[in-house]
């Protein structure tokens, strides 16, 4: 019987509706460490709809000059905006929004929302950043560097037998590692644990020689 392979996430195809170039770009630029994952496609009102798994819309705002949300979401729609009020949100969530982004946040959880919605998820995450420095200042790092290392391979897409190949551990080791890990950020599923690393900033570019992660300094000990 063939072993089957270990699970990766899947590439997701985010269209964004905006006139803006420089916001296009700008969120281009912010998403490409995380290009393995995600990619960033424009999508303007003159032209045709791209195929895409989700759809970046700008909550309908009474300004001039900015062309409201569509009455209508034909495919998976994500409100994503700079007004994260209760009120904002739960407007755009009984429209029938598949979820509900802030403008506010940074990469890795941006990107980390956006997976678990393609995967058929409702996300309402409002973050605005307040006191998040002092939440990271007072959170350890769970795992010792060996384990950030194997979970960061783990992310990567690699199985169990390559990790071990590249790391010069035996299989067991590496499955005692993987276990330890699990335990510690409290997943039960490779998935689950990929989802974990992206989410704390350990997925690397899938080149080769990129492919360990940077460690954090407080993980090493």
């Amino acid at each position: 019987m063939q072993r089957p392979t270990a699970p990766v996430t899947r590439h997701v195809k985010v269209a964004i509706m905006e006139e803006s170039e420089l916001v296009v770009h700008g969120l281009r630029a912010m998403l490409e460490p995380h290009s393995a994952l995600v990619t960033v496609v424009a999508h303007r009102a003159d032209g045709p709809a791209p195929l895409c798994d989700l759809t970046l819309y700008e909550p309908h705002r009474r300004s001039a000059g900015v062309r409201p949300a569509p009455q209508r979401f034909p495919t998976r729609m994500v409100a994503f905006g700079w007004d994260c009020s209760p009120e904002a949100v739960s407007t755009e969530m009984s429209r029938g929004a598949a979820g509900f982004v802030s403008k506010w946040l940074p990469a890795r959880r941006l990107v980390w929302n956006l997976l678990q919605i393609a995967d058929g998820r409702v996300v309402v995450d409002a973050w605005t950043g307040q006191a998040e420095a002092e939440k990271a200042a007072a959170e350890k790092w769970p795992l010792t560097q060996r384990e950030t290392e194997v979970l960061s391979m783990i992310a990567a897409g690699k199985a169990n037998r390559d990790i071990a190949e590249e790391t010069n551990l035996s299989i067991n080791s590496v499955k005692s590692y993987i276990r330890g890990a699990y335990s510690k950020i409290e997943v039960t599923s490779r998935s689950q644990a990929v989802l974990w690393a992206i989410q704390h900033g350990l997925l690397m570019s899938p080149e080769p020689e990129q492919s360990r992660a940077r460690v954090p300094v407080h993980a090493a000990r």
